[in-house]
């Protein structure tokens, strides 16, 4: 039974009987998942406050690491949002809408900003692809803003029970919710190409090198495999993200389940990926008695690291390896 037209509400506190049955168990689903998304976001941020200390302890502010920040609270309050929106109650269904919305294309466009500082670290000698990927992502960041249009109107509560439901769908969402795939596989494809070419002169192809990042340098490997686990894990969210949302006959709710998921798991990944990758390289330094010059220069790089010569093959030579612990 739908909101408009239903005959007799046995019980007209449950907000469930407003919804025809397949709504209803789309809703449950959906409000079920984005409390298990909640539940594990918290889980990931209660397990790395020891490796985020020490990243605030060793470091000054920088572009980098501020985005890193701005990443991890903005998706916490964005998962919360839509757990209010599931659970409610709610008086004003458009606002809290678009401010999940908000919350959204901010943790978005900070994860993903993290995957592009990777290429421009790669690409350091090449400021015609640093641009074309900057440019990207300022198309890839405008794109998720368009969703802000369709919050409008896509919310509203049923009857009065102080819940929200979507009950029209947008065309065009399924094209904001692309836009990350497409995006990802560019850098991946592109930071695969520059590694594996560089590292790959005059040697046989073996595809153990593409698989697993075999036979390259410590640190080439490290970004390799980090780049790799986060662009497999959250292509696949995506990509299945994007599958509902452009099936045409999937009710409103039904396009938007896995929504609150793949945004939180892109966020975590290339949160974790970019910490890992840092943290490693301080406990390398220590370890291998390596001078750390400056921990975080405060000019949107993160790490400027001495290396003894015996590593100088990592990447093409110490010069770039430097730069890649710069900007990454």
């Amino acid at each position: 039974m739908s909101a408009q037209g239903s005959p007799v509400i046995v019980n007209p506190d449950v907000y469930l009987n407003y919804l025809s049955a397949g709504v209803a168990s789309t809703y449950e689903l959906n409000r079920n998942i984005s409390l298990v998304t909640l539940g594990a976001l918290i889980w990931d941020m209660l397990s790395s406050i020891p490796d985020d200390y020490r990243l605030i302890r060793t470091g000054r502010l920088s572009v980098v690491l501020f985005a890193y920040f701005l990443a991890r609270p903005t998706v916490l309050v964005m998962v919360i949002l839509a757990v209010l929106q599931k659970t409610g109650p709610i008086s004003n269904c458009t606002l809290v809408a678009m401010m999940t919305v908000l919350f959204q294309v901010i943790s978005s466009a900070a994860a993903s900003f993290l995957f592009l500082k990777r290429i421009h670290a790669v690409y350091h000698g090449s400021k015609i692809v640093r641009h074309i990927f900057s440019l990207l992502w300022v198309i890839g960041v405008g794109t998720s803003c368009a969703v802000f249009s369709s919050t409008l109107h896509d919310y509203s509560e049923i009857a009065n029970t102080k819940h929200c439901v979507r009950h029209s769908a947008w065309s065009a969402l399924s094209i904001a919710f692309m836009d990350p795939v497409l995006f990802d596989t560019l850098v991946y494809l592109a930071i695969v190409y520059k590694v594996l070419s560089t590292h790959r002169m005059g040697q046989k192809k073996d595809w153990r090198i593409f698989c697993c990042g075999n036979g390259l340098p410590h640190f080439s490997r490290a970004v390799f495999q980090g780049g790799q686990q986060y662009y497999l894990i959250t292509t696949g969210a995506n990509v299945m993200r994007f599958v509902f949302s452009a099936d045409p006959s999937a009710s409103p709710t039904l396009q938007v389940l896995l929504s609150t998921p793949a945004v939180a798991l892109t966020s975590v990944m290339a949160c974790r990926v970019h910490r890992n990758l840092l943290i490693q390289d301080l406990d390398e330094a220590r370890i291998g008695n390596r001078e750390l010059a400056k921990p975080v220069l405060p000019i949107g790089r993160m790490v400027n690291v001495s290396l003894p010569s015996q590593e100088k093959s990592d990447v093409t030579d110490q010069h770039e390896v430097v730069e890649i612990c710069d900007k990454v």
